[in-house]
């Protein structure tokens, strides 16, 4: 099953796209939901099983109002 998600703000720099600040994007060149993190107290977006972390920060600074639709694969019992 595909579910269709709508990401609102995009930073096209980074290929990073935000629903809102607990889902967020890499949408090019692979799709991967990042999971958010706290580090040194500051707010961070990671891949699973990545050692890389980006920062809400760096994200925020290239942040533009675009919509951006992306499909995600989903099992079918999930509804």
């Amino acid at each position: 099953m595909v579910q269709t998600v709508k990401l609102k703000l995009i930073n096209e720099k980074l290929h990073i796209g935000m629903v809102n600040w607990r889902e967020v994007y890499i949408y090019s060149p692979k799709q991967i939901k990042l999971t958010p993190e706290v580090d040194r107290g500051r707010l961070v977006y990671r891949a699973k099983g990545s050692k890389r972390r980006i920062s809400y920060k760096a994200i925020k600074k290239g942040l533009i109002k675009k919509e951006y639709l992306i499909k995600e694969e989903v099992p079918d019992w999930w509804k």
